[in-house]
């Protein structure tokens, strides 16, 4: 905690200083202009996440390909743009991502969309496991971890004790179980402060949450008032139409619909990654 106490007051000196010196950063000319102030206390601010142990083998085994690029990541690269654009046209950071119901491989996708925007060297993302009914994200990443988010969300243990990074810009959040008052836990106000604490601290340009189905509790509904906008996945030839129409109708009350995403579709007929060998 220590070390990160003072990478913390390195930053905020940082910014109060790129405060000063934004105005005339605009109006010099582009050739002459040099990294934003507070860069590196940011860096550092981030290195006292532990890193992540991975087998990349292993993991592309449950379906985690978005590691290396490639025409096996075509598809969740091409998602990974297409939230880019989209938040920066809407001005969104927080990014929930729903499904109608279990199966539908949510967790997967967002994980996915987190590794693949990692590899953006210039974005910084925080995912987090909020699915608290029946956490998952830790057996797609092959990880133990031995606290919750609900343990950092009631400050029993600190975020940079608790998040795992991958690479210097992608910070992960899991659960080592399932919490009964998961509904009361995400709604709650310390959830909130959480939130903005890690924005504050950490200045993520995306923060992930993989949620519980939407019709399977109010969890997810419940804590979509935290969030800019949500993503939906649905699963090709099981999930019915009416469901995706009641859970895009559930989300457009009370924030953005990013866009839904048909996941385990068996006839894509090579629309997508079918040229990735082009140049």
């Amino acid at each position: 905690m220590e070390k990160l106490q003072i990478a913390l007051e390195k930053a905020r000196a940082s910014r109060a200083e790129a405060a000063l010196g934004e105005r005339a950063a605009k109006a010099a000319p582009a050739a002459t202009r040099t990294a934003p102030a507070g860069r590196d206390a940011l860096d550092e601010a981030w290195s006292v996440f532990p890193a992540l142990d991975i087998n990349k083998k292993r993991l592309e085994a449950r379906r985690l390909l978005a590691f290396e690029g490639g025409p096996a990541a075509a598809s969740y690269d091409l998602l990974r743009t297409k939230l880019i654009q989209a938040a920066s046209r809407e001005n969104w950071k927080r990014i929930a991502v729903v499904s109608p119901g279990a199966g539908a491989g949510k967790t997967t996708t967002m994980a996915n969309l987190a590794v693949s925007l990692a590899r953006q060297p210039d974005l910084r993302t925080i995912a987090l496991d909020f699915d608290l009914r029946r956490p998952a994200l830790h057996q797609v990443l092959g990880q133990s971890p031995t606290q919750g988010m609900v343990d950092v969300i009631y400050n029993r243990v600190g975020f940079d004790q608790h998040g795992r990074r991958l690479n210097r810009n992608l910070v992960f959040g899991m659960n080592d179980r399932a919490v009964r008052n998961s509904s009361e836990v995400l709604q709650s106000h310390q959830t909130e402060e959480l939130l903005s604490a890690l924005e504050e601290t950490f200045q993520p340009d995306y923060m992930l949450f993989d949620m519980p189905p939407m019709l399977a509790a109010d969890d997810a509904y419940g804590f979509l008032t935290h969030v800019d906008a949500a993503l939906i996945v649905v699963e090709a030839e099981k999930t019915p139409m009416a469901q995706v129409d009641v859970v895009e109708r559930q989300i457009s009350e009370v924030t953005g619909v990013l866009g839904v995403v048909l996941n385990k579709c068996n006839y894509t007929d090579g629309v997508y990654a079918s040229d990735y060998g082009y140049y």
